[in-house]
């Protein structure tokens, strides 16, 4: 039924596990994966309030740095796929807001089924979902299946 599903992931336990459930899916539907993660930018979060980051003082410093940590959770997460014999891409994406960025990723690389989480990361560690997956739920075109 499923060809190639889209897992956005945050590295919260919620979104993790929604991945599972979406490696799972795909072995049973022979599909094939790509998980994503969506970095909110620099200028997004000093426009909601949040004191300048830690990280770096710069944007590109911020933004490199959230990228690289996206990287990481995503390859664990595609080793896991790998293993369970599911292929698995990823995509790391700086934009805003990140309901956006999962749609059209989405799109951009034709799958037919978002699996995310219900709600992931607070305040500065809020990449994706949340608020995000009302987002994704009211501007998707595709299936969006919610784990809770």
């Amino acid at each position: 039924m499923f060809k190639h599903i889209l897992v956005p992931l945050d590295g919260s336990g919620l979104s993790l596990k929604a991945g599972r459930r979406a490696i799972d899916l795909a072995k049973r539907e022979k599909s094939r994966l790509s998980a994503m993660m969506a970095c909110p930018t620099y200028q997004h979060l000093a426009d909601k309030g949040y004191p300048p980051p830690v990280l770096k003082a710069n944007r590109k410093g911020w933004e490199n740095d959230m990228a690289e940590r996206a990287r990481g959770i995503l390859e664990q997460f595609a080793a896991e796929a790998e293993q369970s014999g599911v292929t698995c891409a990823t995509v790391v994406v700086v934009d805003d807001p990140p309901h956006h960025a999962i749609v059209e990723t989405a799109r951009e690389n034709d799958c037919d089924l978002i699996v995310m989480g219900s709600h992931g990361h607070g305040g500065v560690k809020q990449f994706i979902l949340g608020s995000q997956t009302s987002g994704v739920l009211s501007h998707s075109k595709i299936p969006v299946l919610v784990y809770r």
